[in-house]
């Protein structure tokens, strides 16, 4: 059990950072890639798991318009990008068996943590480029408390939702049994 907790919070933690420093440094991203990704076309948003994928994470997350898009889910850990319309939250939640990763791209809002449902006394204001840890165990909601989109990606290790899940709406969500 601890050697799978140490495993998880490990790929968490590398994939984290992978993902926040996918941009190349200013001056070394060529004219032929920047050229190949322009050529690309519109941006396919489905569950590229559990094959190989490599991507900008900033532009499919900037790019979402669904409550829950699964982007990628693997064996033992999901990208999911979510798009919170102002006023709605993720909703209050806890994972007893799994850490998670959120990563702000756009918009601001405010986070709160704790032990009890009733009990967050955590809470701090979030916006662009900021990162959420969330231990397994706390409850926890991100609330898009301004008055533009919130856009983030959320890692899961092990995976939380079922493969190919979209969610349009929030209320697609809440409707959905295994969300609740």
């Amino acid at each position: 059990m601890i050697q799978n907790r140490f495993i998880h919070l490990s790929t968490l933690a590398i994939v984290g950072l992978g993902l926040a420093s996918c941009a190349p440094p200013d001056g070394q991203g060529t004219a032929e890639s920047v050229a190949s990704e322009a050529d690309r076309g519109p941006l396919e948003y489905r569950d590229f798991g559990n094959d190989p994928f490599v991507f900008n994470i900033e532009d499919y997350t900037k790019g979402n318009d669904t409550f829950r898009t699964a982007l990628w889910t693997g064996e033992y850990m999901q990208l999911t990008v979510m798009s919170l319309l102002p006023g709605e939250d993720v909703g209050l939640e806890v994972h007893s068996d799994h850490d998670q990763f959120i990563r702000i791209e756009e918009g601001e809002g405010l986070v709160r943590m704790g032990d009890a449902e009733d009990d967050l006394p955590f809470e701090r204001r979030v916006q662009d480029d900021f990162v959420i840890m969330i231990p397994a165990g706390k409850w926890h909601n991100v609330i898009n408390d301004s008055d533009r989109p919130l856009k983030l990606y959320s890692i899961y290790a092990p995976r939380e939702h079922e493969r190919g899940t979209v969610h349009k709406t929030r209320k697609d969500a809440m409707a959905d049994e295994h969300d609740q």
